[in-house]
């Protein structure tokens, strides 16, 4: 087990690291490109990759240009698989801030996502929307910062 996840990472890092370092844009280029996409992987709705395309368009023209690629990418750490996961963090994450005294077991949260669309809202989704904005600020950042590290 051990090295076959040594395996995949050394995989990841020829095929994803290395050809972001060889890129000969500025830093800027790449820290931008790595925080719209892990930022978006973490939005509490799907279809990150349209707001991806979205953003490149509007985007383009400016000297605020980015990867499209790379941050498409990045929208892909949140997916079918990892979606109710997440939204429970979020919850969990958002129900700590709010200081929201009810708490629903994982159980409980998947019952309320029926045919893959969730129905529960109002507090709930307020928890759900608050988690996923500070997980969104956290992991843009970092995918920022990691931008400028690896092209240095």
């Amino acid at each position: 087990m051990i090295s076959q996840l040594k395996n995949w990472l050394n995989y990841m890092h020829k095929k994803v690291i290395v050809p972001m370092r060889r890129r000969n844009k500025n830093p800027a280029y790449l820290a931008r490109s790595n925080a719209i996409g892990m930022g978006l992987a973490f939005a509490p709705f799907p279809g990150q990759v349209p707001v991806v395309l979205a953003l490149w368009v509007l985007l383009r023209r400016t000297k605020y240009r980015f990867s499209l690629a790379i941050s498409v990418a990045w929208t892909f750490i949140s997916n079918v698989f990892t979606n109710l996961p997440l939204f429970y963090l979020y919850y969990l994450t958002g129900a700590y801030l709010r200081q929201d005294e009810t708490a629903f077991s994982y159980a409980e949260l998947k019952d309320m996502f029926v045919g893959g669309a969730f129905q529960a809202a109002g507090q709930i989704g307020m928890n759900i929307l608050w988690g996923s904005l500070l997980y969104m600020l956290i992991f843009g950042t970092l995918g920022y910062y990691l931008g400028w590290r690896n092209k240095k």
